[in-house]
């Protein structure tokens, strides 16, 4: 190849290579444009970028009143509103709000004239506002796209109309059912001290805490044992049920009658330790129902829930008791005298000196258990337990009892501060007892099983005594 045609393909190499490199240069000018580009719109959508941890105050505007509600040492509570109604606050949806507001980007937006802003309900859109100290973070949410898949939303000072995920527009834009507590007891069960149940005219149960915190039945089974793991669990399980929807207020007798609460079939009472008292009718019902109607009696709130959330209203006394008639701690009581048929014996405990005594008709002298062998005090604790925990065989209380039958069962106790309590049966026949406390009828069968079985009274009697006559034939 000549010199000069070596040169003249050398230049078209370098013209090549010139105009390649500008190209890419070009190319890659565009590209970098294009994506500065979908940065900017990306970044033009983000409506909201801060720490949802800052939110130490909400304002939410609804139809029915406004709301400020503010973050406090014990969480989040209303402090101010023009709302005529109490509201027992539903913090989670506060705390969903704060998390929704803290980084929510558009999907789009759209160029709407000021003209035309009713049609997408923010001509006279109410405001939602997040606060970080003075910092406010404002939104107005108007109304959902007709496919449900955005609702319409603006910014302050901006004329742009924004398009949110649906989901989250409708609980951002929420409502007052929202906003209240969607659990049916807005208490933790710790702290409720007393609970009612009428069914009718009737009362289902009534139990309350004692001083030293142990529940106790008042009705209909007055001074009956009450399994405390019954009630908890019942508890535990009521403060758990959600209202389905939050129907209206009752600003009328006719608002009652509409959803037949007017004669309610059922009313559950509950009390905390501080004195509250929330009193919650039902409606008469079907389980084929869809909804069961109730109103809050303090607040006037008129409420839906499914048939099958309130099976609680059907627990009567019973499942809440133990199988026991009565029966006290052995720390409680300083002295039990027991007659069974023709036998006759005392416990005397001293709590303060620790010791305890012993006395039966067919021994001459009362004895000091306390003192005596570890044989002998077991014995003694079960023959106590024999008598705490006799327990009864069925319930007849639509029983009317003889005034004129005497008692062949007496257990008399007499407690530490002095107060006495006497547990008597009564024979119905040969197999079954009526049980009485201070004279009156609890209700409640015993088999005689209870006082002549392996467990009962007499044969736990017959061993402690064969056991000190043994030891003092030893001695």
């Amino acid at each position: 190849m000549s010199t000069k045609k070596m040169k003249a393909l050398i230049i078209a190499l370098i013209l090549l290579l010139i105009f390649g490199t500008g190209a890419y240069i070009a190319v890659d000018t565009l590209k970098s444009r294009e994506e500065q580009a979908v940065l900017d719109e990306e970044k033009s959508l983000q409506l909201f970028n801060f720490d949802e941890n800052t939110i130490d105050k909400t304002e939410i505007s609804l139809p029915e009143g406004n709301f400020i509600i503010e973050k406090s040492a014990s969480g989040w509570e209303i402090t101010d509103t023009d709302y005529e109604y109490p509201v027992a606050l539903n913090a989670y949806y506060i705390n969903t709000i704060c998390n929704y507001m803290s980084d929510l980007t558009a999907l789009k937006k759209l160029e709407v004239s000021a003209a035309d802003l009713s049609g997408y309900g923010l001509d006279n859109a109410r405001p939602l506002t997040c606060y970080a100290g003075n910092t406010a973070y404002t939104l107005y949410l108007g109304n959902a796209s007709a496919t449900e898949e955005y609702y319409y939303v603006m910014l302050p000072d901006d004329p742009v109309v924004y398009a949110i995920d649906f989901t989250k527009g409708d609980i951002l834009k929420g409502g007052l059912g929202y906003l209240k507590d969607p659990y049916m007891i807005s208490w933790m069960d710790v702290n409720i001290s007393y609970v009612k149940l009428q069914d009718g005219k009737e009362t289902a149960f009534e139990i309350e805490k004692d001083e030293n915190g142990r529940w106790q039945m008042l009705e209909p089974l007055k001074n009956s044992p009450v399994n405390g793991a019954n009630v908890n669990s019942m508890l535990t399980s009521v403060t758990r049920l959600q209202i389905d929807s939050f129907v209206k207020m009752a600003e009328s007798p006719q608002d009652l009658i509409d959803y037949h609460l007017d004669d309610p079939a059922y009313q559950f009472i509950l009390k905390t330790d501080s004195g509250e008292t929330m009193t919650i009718d039902f409606a008469k019902f079907d389980p084929k129902d869809t909804s069961v109607y109730l109103v809050y009696e303090e607040s006037g709130q008129i409420a839906a829930m499914t048939p099958n959330s309130v099976s609680f209203l059907q627990t009567e006394a019973p499942a809440l008791m133990t199988d026991k008639i009565y029966s006290p701690a052995i720390t409680d009581i300083s002295v039990l005298d027991v007659t069974v048929d023709d036998l006759h014996f005392s416990m005397n405990m001293n709590h303060e000196e620790s010791k305890a005594f012993f006395q039966s008709d067919n021994m001459a002298d009362e004895i000091e258990i306390s003192g005596n062998t570890d044989e002998i005090q077991k014995a003694y604790n079960e023959l106590f337990l024999s008598v705490s925990n006799l327990t009864y065989d069925s319930l007849d209380l639509d029983a009317e009892p003889d005034e004129d039958a005497k008692p062949t069962v007496i257990f008399h106790y007499t407690l530490t501060d002095d107060s006495e309590t006497e547990l008597t049966l009564v024979p119905v026949d040969d197999t079954f007892y009526q049980a009485f406390i201070d004279g009156e009828y609890t209700g409640k069968i015993v088999r005689r099983r209870a006082l002549s079985g392996t467990a009962g009274v007499l044969t736990y009697h017959e061993k402690l005594t064969d056991l000190i006559e043994m030891n003092s034939e030893t001695e």
